[in-house]
């Protein structure tokens, strides 16, 4: 019977995906001009074992309508695709999608969970029950 190797992952969709958050949040800081856009955090790139697809998970602080904030994405795709493009990262350029990211969201609704049901946590997270 012939053995089957499998691939090692190299890591390397991983170190992309690093390179290209670092690029998007200085174009999304120093060169968008959309306001909205300055006050994104992009927490996650993802990109697919291809390299083609990049879905990038951001949050809005919190006195920012999310909805006008993904609006404002939608908005300046274009121009951060081109800003990506100019800076010759990519053989190819990926399909950009930018996605709010649902952590953050789950880590806030455990600890009003948390607090309902009497429990005391310092910033920390540490039950002082």
């Amino acid at each position: 019977m012939r053995q089957v190797k499998h691939r090692t992952p190299t890591g390397r969709p991983h170190r992309v995906a690093e390179l290209l958050r670092e690029r998007l949040a200085l174009i999304l800081l120093f060169k968008c001009a959309d306001p909205r856009l300055k006050e994104v955090t992009l927490t996650e790139v993802k990109m697919s074992p291809d390299l083609r697809q990049a879905k990038v998970f951001y949050v809005a602080r919190e006195n920012l309508d999310r909805d006008q904030v993904q609006i404002a994405l939608s908005k300046a795709q274009g121009f951060i695709k081109a800003e990506v493009a100019r800076e010759n990262l990519f053989r190819l350029m990926p399909e950009i999608s930018f996605i709010p990211d649902p952590g953050l969201d789950r880590a806030a609704r455990l600890e009003e969970l948390l607090k309902e049901a009497g429990v005391a946590t310092d910033s920390s997270g540490k039950d002082h029950s």
